[in-house]
């Protein structure tokens, strides 16, 4: 089964520009990889929506976000949480990495502008046949991580020791996600600032969920380092690793260090990104405003010809 040894020193923020299969390429036989599209949500709909710059999640609705359950039906909003846009030009890549990891990479045209390094910590990974979705004929294979390895790995602690070196990281709230809780790297200013106020939102201690359900162990505290760099907008990152605490007389003492993501943007590209693809996305959204224009002026159309009826003399 590959490891992540190869991984451990990988210059990930350099693949970016990259092609999908010079990422693939370069982790080698570390990794079992596959390509697909991207499927970009467009889920809520009504007649403010706006798109924005984030190119995985660029549909913006003021207002919406409650779905109703019983009574009249808002016809002002427009949701559907399977409704997507795969564009042409966007492609996706994912590896694991041995049991310990996984990665997900975006490109425009081909060329990476996002990779996403999650540390899945499976006790183990192999591929695996589905009993009950398989058939003689059509055998349907998935790849299974089992268990959780909770222990602190060499990667963990040199990457610690690399970030300690930088001294510029800091620690959100009690491992809950915090905007301005951590001391910055560098400053949120200047032409990419929205970019990066939007990226840190997916930032923060949060790895597969059977990971997170077992932090912190028993008779534990946790807390949740954060560091960015953030100096080289075509290079930015950000490395999320949990702090295990162990209860100590005066103060509480780091038993381990567990990484939990780290997250590489070219955000000039990511952005050309988003705007390239912005027009297809505007002509769907502009179908759904119409769709919604047209059952709301029928629903008032209605409205008017009842009371007419119901309000008209002798």
């Amino acid at each position: 089964m590959p490891t992540l040894a190869s991984a451990q020193s990988f210059d990930w923020a350099a693949q970016l520009g990259k092609p999908l299969s010079s990422l693939s390429a370069s982790l080698g036989q570390s990794a079992r990889c596959s390509t697909g599209s991207v499927a970009v949500p467009v889920r809520w709909v009504n007649k403010d929506t706006v798109l924005t710059d984030d190119l995985l999640d660029p549909v913006y609705s003021p207002g919406a976000g409650i779905v109703r359950i019983g009574g009249e039906p808002d016809l002002n909003n427009d949701y559907n949480d399977e409704r997507t846009l795969s564009p042409e030009k966007l492609s996706s890549l994912h590896c694991s990495i041995g049991r310990e990891a996984s990665v997900q990479a975006y490109a425009f045209e081909d060329r990476i502008v996002r990779i996403k390094l999650t540390y899945d910590r499976c006790e183990s990974r192999q591929m695996r046949k589905s009993t009950f979705l398989s058939t003689p004929d059509n055998p349907l294979v998935y790849e299974a991580c089992d268990g959780v390895d909770l222990a602190e790995k060499d990667f963990d602690t040199a990457l610690f020791e690399s970030i300690k070196a930088r001294n510029a990281y800091g620690y959100n709230g009690a491992g809950s996600p915090g905007m301005l809780d951590f001391k910055w790297s560098g400053h949120m200013s200047g032409e990419y600032a929205p970019s990066e106020r939007a990226v840190m939102w997916s930032v923060g201690c949060s790895s597969r969920k059977e990971v997170d359900h077992l932090i912190p162990p028993h008779h534990m505290t946790y807390r949740c380092l954060i560091d960015v760099e953030n100096s080289d907008p075509a290079r930015w990152s950000a490395t999320a690793i949990y702090e295990l605490l162990r209860p100590g007389t005066f103060f509480d003492d780091v038993d381990k260090r567990l990484t939990a993501m780290r997250l590489f943007v070219d955000m000039p590209a990511e952005r050309s990104a988003a705007r390239a693809i912005r027009p297809e996305l505007q002509t769907m959204v502009d179908g759904i405003k119409a769709t919604i224009a047209a059952r709301v002026s029928d629903k008032k159309a209605k409205d008017s010809a009842v009371s007419n009826i119901l309000g008209a003399g002798n």
